[in-house]
């Protein structure tokens, strides 16, 4: 019993849930209303002289299927059909018109409450709809989260359990250091894990920045030679000028959206292909791009890929939960400054950060100086 009224359910969100265009919509009134007039002249047993109930069921099922306003039509429609076969019959006053009347009004009640119950049929199906999204993205979420903090627990407790070994040893003490700081690295890896999943559950206004001046220069330099620790076959470029590019911004936050950006640009592309990273002065804003020799970003996924847990149609075997460059897009904006995929084809992708020069900064078109960070 329980399994039918569920399926009835089902039908009727179904049934109600469309927004049908108002060509369609109206069309329906107007169809519903010349089926019962060729079933009043054509068939007898609906031929009944003066307004009969039969006559509002194209004003309910045009309530109901398209919402108020065809459901008015339908009543215009209804209460023409219901003076015309009012006795005397033929269209004109008589005393039977008030009937009409009666029944013009009983049609707009009839398309009110129609109306009205389409109305909460749809937001049922929307909320039942949005809840079926929030458990897709619960269960997404407990996935990605089981698989992107098993990497790194795993990797500190290799380098703690390596420690301790070393410590144990005289002769090997002295790779004990080493090993703790790759347990360092580990750890930022799941705070930074544990930040980014924070920052996709809270609005951006409540994102924390902390603003100050930063030689861009600087912050590419370490993010490549961060970037290498992750890849370290792989050939890194740095293009920066020679003179101090100062940027207003949150030194910790610019960190974590190169990372984020080196971090996919390394992801997506094949093993041992170079990536370059490059800093520059356009149009009054310091301006970073990273650009890999990928497989590219679709162009329906464009936009899209900075949507939380989005990712573009060829990153499913990619690690990562979707939230990357959803952050980063969010923190680059909380500073002032923007983050977009400024190209993408077939041979790579190039994502341009732009942040908003310090005060006092020269507002000149300074040429990068191409400095290779060698391996």
């Amino acid at each position: 019993m329980q399994g039918a009224e569920e399926r009835l359910l089902a039908f009727s969100l179904w049934v109600l849930s469309p927004r049908l265009r108002w060509p369609l919509a109206y069309g329906t009134a107007i169809l519903g209303i010349v089926v019962v007039a060729a079933l009043k002249f054509s068939v007898q047993a609906f031929g009944a002289p003066g307004p009969d109930l039969f006559l509002t069921v194209p004003v309910a099922a045009s309530a109901i299927l398209a919402g108020f306003g065809p459901a008015f039509v339908a009543t215009l429609g209804a209460t023409f059909l219901a003076a015309y076969f009012t006795p005397p019959v033929g269209l004109g006053w008589g005393p039977n018109s008030v009937d009409v009347v009666g029944f013009f009004i009983e049609g707009l009640i009839i398309a009110a409450l129609g109306a009205a119950a389409r109305g909460a049929f749809a937001r049922t199906a929307e909320s039942l709809r949005r809840r079926e999204e929030l458990e897709s993205e619960r269960t997404a979420l407990i996935a990605t989260v089981n698989h992107e903090l098993r990497n790194p627990l795993a990797s500190l407790s290799g380098h703690l359990q390596l420690a301790s070994r070393y410590a144990a040893k005289a002769e090997m003490r002295d790779r004990v250091p080493a090993q703790l700081a790759e347990a360092q690295h580990q750890i930022r890896r799941l705070v930074r894990l544990a930040d980014d999943l924070l920052l996709v559950t809270r609005p951006a206004e409540a994102l924390p920045i902390e603003m100050s001046t930063l030689d861009l220069r600087t912050a590419v330099s370490a993010a490549a030679r961060r970037a290498e620790t992750i890849d370290p076959s792989r050939s890194i470029s740095v293009s920066v000028p020679d003179e101090p590019l100062l940027v207003a911004t949150d030194p910790t936050r610019l960190e974590q959206i190169l990372d984020n950006l080196l971090k996919n640009a390394i992801g997506y592309s094949q093993t041992g292909a170079p990536l370059e990273i490059c800093a520059a002065i356009e149009e009054g804003r310091g301006v970073v791009r990273v650009r890999d020799h990928g497989r590219g970003v679709d162009l329906a996924d464009k936009e899209r890929i900075f949507e939380r847990f989005a990712r573009g149609s060829g990153g499913s075997s990619a690690p990562g939960m979707g939230v990357g460059l959803y952050v980063s897009r969010e923190l680059a904006t909380r500073m002032g400054g923007r983050l977009e995929l400024e190209e993408t084809s077939a041979s790579g992708s190039v994502f341009a950060l732009f942040l908003q020069l310090a005060p006092g900064t020269a507002d000149v078109a300074l040429e990068p100086e191409a400095a290779p960070v060698t391996n």
